[in-house]
């Protein structure tokens, strides 16, 4: 885990809310949450002001371990800090965290520093495979695969372009998060979802469902050795995410050409 933000993340950050969790405890709940800029958020790993707070990373670090940081939100004014920070504390509950008092638009959320630094670090990538890339806010790399997954495959208004896509990105903030392989297309709601599993056999399914013309891809997740991963996992795919209105976005023209660029990113090859 870094000890502080590279200084180039500072002024991207600005404000931020971040929560510190107990690994020795079984729990969701963070046991601090407070609003900081600069390296605020790493100011307890070294010594805090509240002592309540000071005993509990006493006995984490007595177990070689350090507390676990999540920035819940940044990208604010101090007024919207200070408001957001009174939000997170009042929903909590103060008698479950060790904050004395109580606390005075991001689409990245609970995520680690190092997260934060190499999402806004990302290095431009050229796609030269068919990708369809699915813009998904705010992200939260907690969440549990099947979500992740869930979330980026369906329900998607698309037309023929989508059948010659190889691989869907889900992207945040531009960045590329997860990559799944694209083996079929079929009508939303067809296929198993950890949300909701209507049943085809229901009258009401064909007007709820069919003919609303919505898709949802099956496919497996790119695993870390593949070479696809190595390439653009965390990369900036900027470029390719026109203002459509869309959150489907994709790295080919209607031939399955890969996009060609000029020197001012616009696409030359349409």
């Amino acid at each position: 885990m870094p000890k502080k933000f590279p200084s180039n993340i500072h002024a991207k950050i600005k404000n931020y809310i971040y929560a510190l969790y107990n690994p020795l405890v079984d729990s969701d709940l963070p046991f601090y949450v407070g609003r900081g800029v600069g390296d605020r958020v790493f100011s307890h790993l070294n010594v805090s002001h509240n002592d309540e707070v000071q005993n509990i990373i006493n006995e984490i670090q007595k177990k070689g371990l350090e507390p676990k940081i999540r920035i819940i939100m940044h990208g604010l004014t101090t007024q919207e800090a200070k408001a957001a920070e009174n939000v997170a504390i009042a929903m909590l509950g103060k008698d479950n965290l060790a904050n004395k008092v109580k606390g005075s638009n991001s689409n990245l959320t609970k995520v680690s520093p190092q997260e934060l630094i190499d999402h806004y670090n990302a290095k431009k990538v050229d796609i030269n495979h068919r990708v369809i890339m699915i813009i998904r806010n705010p992200w939260n790399p907690d969440l549990p695969e099947q979500r992740h997954y869930d979330m980026t495959r369906s329900a998607w208004k698309l037309g023929p372009k989508k059948d010659m896509a190889d691989y869907a990105f889900l992207i945040n903030q531009g960045v590329v998060k997860k990559i799944y392989s694209v083996a079929s297309w079929f009508p939303d709601g067809t296929t198993f979802h950890i949300r909701n599993n209507p049943d085809p056999t229901n009258p009401n399914f064909i007007k709820d469902y069919a003919i609303r013309e919505r898709h949802e891809f099956v496919g497996k997740l790119i695993d870390p050795s593949d070479p696809i991963y190595k390439k653009y996992i965390g990369k900036s795919v900027k470029k390719y995410l026109k203002a459509t209105g869309s959150p489907c976005h994709y790295s080919y023209n209607h031939k399955g050409e890969p996009y060609k660029f000029d020197e001012n990113d616009n696409i030359i090859n349409k």
